[in-house]
């Protein structure tokens, strides 16, 4: 038997009802109904630092780091919550900057908030070292460099240079056919004599530790290997020497074989071997030895023409003093 119409209409009346209903409950407990979400695009909030953490910094050195922070929403507030800084150090928003005066390691923690007041901690260790010594280097690609290359030289511990001289010796085969400046300073000079390159290098300012200061063009004739064979010397603002590298070792071997030498004049010289078998030949000392080895004909001619002035002037003084004698 058929129902009728209005018999049907109660029905759908209760099951909209309770579709409504059900609506407003899955919305009151957070669920989406339309398939779109006020969170959707947007990531949760973090530090986007690398792995490796913040790079070490030296005492006495001005330093500036970045704490990355991302996801969220923006603008970020960050703030040190455990640890201590290093002395000398501050963060100001996301950089970490200043100029640490003690060494040590250091670790803190650091909470990030978005403006939605969602959080994210995030703990650093940072290593506050002496400054290493003086050194410049050409960072040299591995194995045989077969078409023209450009070497870059880098410099460490530059504090308080402000000018720089270094010296490249290449192997047979390869050549120099340009210098540039990099990074910092410029190149003010360069020469090629033999196979070794010198390079004058003026910093407007002082470099950082690591930066590049010159790229050095190299062409080789032939597939060659580079050495760092590189001496170098570097000064302040007022020309004072500060390097202590193997630039100024080579000097230092002239004085420490000097002493060797006794009281030679030639002391400085002594290093070549063929100038250290001089004094013995020009000491006075050899006359006498020359006379005892009348062996060769040629050797008695030599003694001869000292030996024949004396009898001339010895005849003379014994004539006078022996007539007065007698009587």
């Amino acid at each position: 038997m058929s129902s009728k119409p209005s018999d049907r209409r109660p029905a759908r009346a209760a099951l909209l009802t309770l579709a409504l209903l059900g609506g407003a409950a899955l919305s009151g407990c957070g669920q989406e109904i339309t398939g779109t979400s006020t969170t959707s695009g947007r990531d949760a909030l973090y530090f986007a630092d690398s792995a490796a953490g913040l790079p070490p910094v030296y005492a006495n050195e001005t330093y500036t780091g970045n704490l990355t922070v991302l996801g969220g929403a923006g603008p970020y507030t960050l703030r040190v919550t455990n640890g201590t800084l290093p002395p000398g150090l501050k963060l100001s928003g996301q950089t970490l900057s200043g100029t640490p005066t003690k060494t040590g390691t250091y670790k803190f923690t650091v909470e990030a908030t978005d403006s939605t007041l969602s959080t994210k901690v995030k703990e650093y260790t940072l290593n506050v070292n002496e400054l290493p010594p003086l050194s410049l280097q050409p960072v040299l690609p591995s194995g045989q460099v077969r078409g023209e290359t450009r070497i870059p030289v880098t410099i460490t511990a530059p504090r308080g240079v402000r000018a720089v001289r270094l010296n490249w010796t290449l192997p047979a085969g390869a050549t120099v056919t340009g210098v540039q400046p990099a990074e910092t300073g410029g190149v003010l000079f360069w020469r090629v004599e033999g196979q070794t390159v010198t390079v004058d290098v003026g910093f407007k300012t002082i470099p950082r530790n690591g930066n590049r200061v010159a790229l050095i063009a190299v062409k080789p004739a032939r597939p060659v290997t580079l050495e760092a064979k590189m001496t170098y010397e570097a000064r302040d603002g007022q020309g004072k020497l500060l390097t202590p590298a193997p630039a100024a070792a080579a000097p230092a071997t002239a004085p420490a074989t000097a002493p060797k030498d006794g009281t030679a004049p030639a002391a400085p010289q002594t290093t070549d071997p063929v100038r250290s078998t001089q004094p013995p030949a020009s000491a006075p000392a050899a006359a006498p030895t020359a006379p005892t080895a009348p062996a060769t004909p040629a050797v008695p001619t030599a003694p001869t023409s000292p030996v024949t002035p004396p009898p001339p002037t010895t005849p003379t003084p014994p004539t006078t003093p022996g007539t007065g004698g007698k009587p």
